[in-house]
């Protein structure tokens, strides 16, 4: 199993970061075909073989997935997608 780890810091306030969460949300969901659902401020994703969550507080925002045996190849695509992702919308 590959765990996928990311924390950014951002400067943007709560009902923005949401935004661009969810469109984070939507892009791995388009890209991998995963479910998400929102618990307070956690967003939680899953799918066949792979599962995580997106936390978002004040000024910081960290990113988790965890894949399994079958997805573990595809860490480095899915590590880059995010962090380009998160370079890009956060800075």
């Amino acid at each position: 199993m590959a765990t996928i780890q990311i924390r950014r810091s951002h400067q943007l306030d709560q009902q923005h970061i949401r935004e661009q969460v969810q469109n984070l949300a939507d892009k791995l969901a388009s890209d991998l075909g995963v479910t998400c659902q929102w618990q307070g401020d956690r967003l939680h994703f899953e799918r066949s073989g792979a599962k995580g969550n997106i936390q978002i507080g004040e000024g910081y925002l960290e990113f988790e997935i965890k894949l399994g045996m079958l997805l573990s190849p595809l860490k480095g695509k899915v590590e880059k997608t995010v962090t380009e992702y998160l370079d890009t919308h956060l800075a």
